[in-house]
């Protein structure tokens, strides 16, 4: 009973941390589900290790090898688990391929492999090729190094943390910099605090610093999705205002993108089938852009714009192209015009690179209307 009262006592912090970010997981569950449920799920497992870790101080006071041993274990294949989930958690809104994922999963299989061996209790070679506990004159029942391949954990988390910078920094480019701070400064805090608890001996301190980064990712990603249009989930009318404030200088490729015939849509099988429509093309929109460089906005009812931010023309040009190819494959369309700013060659400003791909974007809506043979007054 002291030891569950000085488990709950030494852990006051990080079952505050973990009361919030439940309390708004569970409070945004019906809206991002997605990421609430993988923000419970971390939160979870952060609470388990943290059971783990004082199960493990208390079998080494009473001198228990055998749960020492699982416990040990079990604490050494979750850890990496642990940054595996903040993996998911910072790729949440961006798009990577099932390899990807598939890539980061093998580490883990390598690591439950590789710290299932101690549990092979008086097997020669095996048990203790890992780590092992030793038997103290008092009673007590002290931790050893078998091998280096006890370090098998930290490098798979060295390696996780690697990848979390690779996300940070696909992260820092025009719009998306402060997304790639976030992610950048977790991981900075986190390292620091895996070499503090190897120079001091500890290993509680990893456990409230996680809750603490994810708690903070979660309140940025938050404050984020305030910004979006809650029919779409694209960028909505004051974010696009605030981004050409504050990275106009930026900005070197614009699309504007009007939707065809909603008002059809609207006035003969009403508003609910017209925002599945604007639904569905905003997901195609979303699914063809470079995330690294460009964003979609909700400018209006029917109209959206992308801003490209540092990209290339070969980019801009080849996300017209998907577009407009996605369109022809669903059962909607829409009016697209596009305009590169060359800096260099033909530097133009961004009200003039508007204008420009507005005339095309018309031009396009108008040879819609005329091939189809519809009435534009009747779709406008």
């Amino acid at each position: 009973m002291n030891e569950f009262v000085k488990y709950l006592t030494n852990n006051i912090p990080l079952f505050a941390v973990a009361t919030v970010i439940l309390f708004i997981s569970l409070r945004n569950i019906r809206v991002r589900k997605k990421e609430s449920l993988l923000f419970i799920s971390f939160i979870i497992i952060v609470l388990f290790l943290s059971v783990v870790v004082e199960i493990e101080k208390y079998s080494q006071a009473i001198g228990n090898v055998y749960l020492g041993t699982i416990f040990t274990s079990l604490g050494y294949i979750t850890r990496p688990i642990l940054l595996f989930v903040f993996i998911l958690l910072a790729n949440m809104d961006q798009k990577r391929s099932k390899l990807f994922y598939r890539i980061c999963l093998i580490p883990l299989m390598v690591n439950a492999l590789v710290y299932l061996l101690p549990l092979f209790f008086g097997v020669p070679g095996i048990s203790k090729i890992i780590f092992y506990y030793q038997m103290n004159a008092d009673g007590t029942a002290s931790f050893i190094r078998g091998s280096p391949l006890n370090f098998v954990s930290h490098i798979i988390s060295a390696f996780y943390l690697g990848v979390l910078i690779y996300v940070g920094a696909l992260r820092f480019h025009g719009k998306h910099r402060r997304d790639g701070v976030v992610i950048i400064l977790c991981v900075a805090i986190i390292s620091v605090t895996v070499i503090v608890e190897m120079l001091v001996n500890r290993n509680d301190l990893l456990n409230i610093v996680s809750a603490i980064c994810a708690m903070t990712n979660y309140i940025f990603i938050v404050s984020v999705n305030t910004s979006r249009d809650p029919l779409t989930h694209l960028y909505d009318r004051r974010t696009y205002y605030e981004d050409i404030s504050r990275y106009r200088s930026l900005i070197n490729g614009v699309v504007q993108i009007d939707m065809n015939e909603l008002k059809f849509l609207n006035d003969h099988y009403g508003h609910g089938v017209g925002d599945n429509a604007l639904s569905e093309i905003a997901s195609i929109f979303e699914n063809c852009i470079d995330e690294t460089s460009m964003c979609v906005y909700r400018i209006s009812g029917d109209e959206f714009l992308i801003l490209m931010f540092n990209g290339r023309q070969e980019i801009l040009a080849h996300t017209v192209y998907q577009i407009k190819e996605k369109l022809r494959e669903s059962t909607y369309s829409a009016a697209i015009g596009y305009y590169f700013i060359d800096k260099e060659n033909n530097p133009v400003t961004f009200d003039e690179a508007m204008k420009e791909a507005e005339k095309l974007m018309y031009k396009d809506k108008a040879d819609f209307y005329l091939k189809s043979g519809h009435d534009r007054r009747r779709s406008s």
